[in-house]
């Protein structure tokens, strides 16, 4: 039988009133009850009911959390990231996967209005635009963060990396290695996180006096397939890169695939580097030259703006775009470029 809160009250001798204002926060509880309270919880093993509290038309504590996958390690820090920052405020996460599928997106946006959850923190899948049910919920009161992607500037606050400001450090610092001929395999441009960052590539050589080369350019997909076909296409130009920018952890994984069958050898043959600082980078062999994005900054910030919407959601406010910066960590995988001649 499941532990309800009266059984909470009871292990823990204190009035059923009491433990309630504890567990929804909802008025003054001395700090020997919350003790006493937390021991009971922790020991019954006691989970509220957050979809009752909802149906009953009071907060559920919950909030939904929308990401593309939890095989890619940027996306299970965010995942980790948002479940820690809720906990610590004492709200339950709904976690749904759209495997960057729209239909499957909009499922999930629809389950979560059901369920009555207090707010969403959105990541938009790649595939198509559930734009319109997304403003629909926002117009009705759903709170709503977008994190990492940016699509309704007009009307939700997004948290993004300054993906502009990172594309540009990682290209001026292979252009000042001596590099010119820098190809850059990204994935789509439809959304802020390529389209930022090809400009932040294309501003970095237009600075450098560099003439930008469209057959440098691949864009695709933020896929490994994409990766391998893009850096395939770059090695069989009459001229190709002295240096590749993956456009993402897995474009780069499907760049060291193709340049490993070929036996190219980075960076002695090829510079390389790439965006999103992740744990295997540090242990490639040579390590990968990165840019990175303060995933955890970018989450609590997230969360917190969310809580302060949630906290009042009739209150009307002009939508914001909050950028954080981003580092580069030089690593083994660049190299000057070799002067020829005597």
């Amino acid at each position: 039988m499941a532990v309800t809160i009266k059984d909470v009250a009871k292990h823990a001798g204190l009035s059923l009133s009491t433990v309630s204002r504890a567990l929804n926060q909802s008025g003054y509880v001395s700090e020997d009850a919350q003790r006493r309270i937390d021991t009971a919880v922790a020991e019954l093993g006691y989970q509220p009911n957050y979809l009752a509290r909802g149906l009953r038309g009071q907060p559920s504590r919950l909030v939904g959390l929308i990401v593309p996958e939890v095989t890619s390690l940027y996306d299970n820090l965010i995942i980790q990231s948002v479940a820690a920052m809720l906990h610590k405020n004492n709200y339950g996460m709904m976690l749904c996967i759209n495997n960057e599928d729209a239909e499957a997106d909009l499922g999930y946006l629809k389950i979560l209005k059901e369920k009555q959850v207090d707010g969403i923190i959105y990541v938009h899948p790649l595939e198509g635009n559930n734009s319109p049910f997304v403003r629909t919920l926002a117009k009705e009161g759903m709170p709503i963060i977008e994190l990492n992607r940016r699509r309704e500037e007009d009307l939700l606050d997004g948290v993004l990396a300054d993906n502009v400001q990172g594309a540009y450090q990682l290209t001026n610092y292979v252009i000042g290695l001596g590099h010119r001929r820098i190809g850059l395999i990204m994935g789509q441009t439809d959304l802020t996180t390529g389209q930022n960052r090809l400009t932040g590539y294309r501003h970095a050589l237009n600075d450098a006096d560099i003439p930008i080369d469209p057959a440098l350019i691949r864009i695709g997909s933020f896929t490994q397939e994409h990766g391998e076909t893009g850096t395939q296409e770059l090695l069989q130009l009459a001229e190709r890169p002295s240096a590749i920018l993956a456009g993402s952890n897995r474009i780069l994984m499907g760049c060291l695939k193709v340049l490993n069958e070929q036996a190219i050898r980075i960076p002695d043959d090829l510079s390389v580097a790439t965006f999103n600082d992740t744990e295997w980078l540090r242990f490639w062999n040579p390590p990968i030259t990165t840019v990175d994005i303060a995933t955890e900054e970018m989450v609590n910030l997230s969360v917190e703006l969310l809580l302060r919407r949630m906290a009042s959601p009739s209150k009307e406010y002009k939508p914001r775009t909050y950028l954080l910066s981003t580092s580069l960590l030089e690593r083994g995988s660049c190299a000057k470029v070799k002067q020829s001649g005597g």
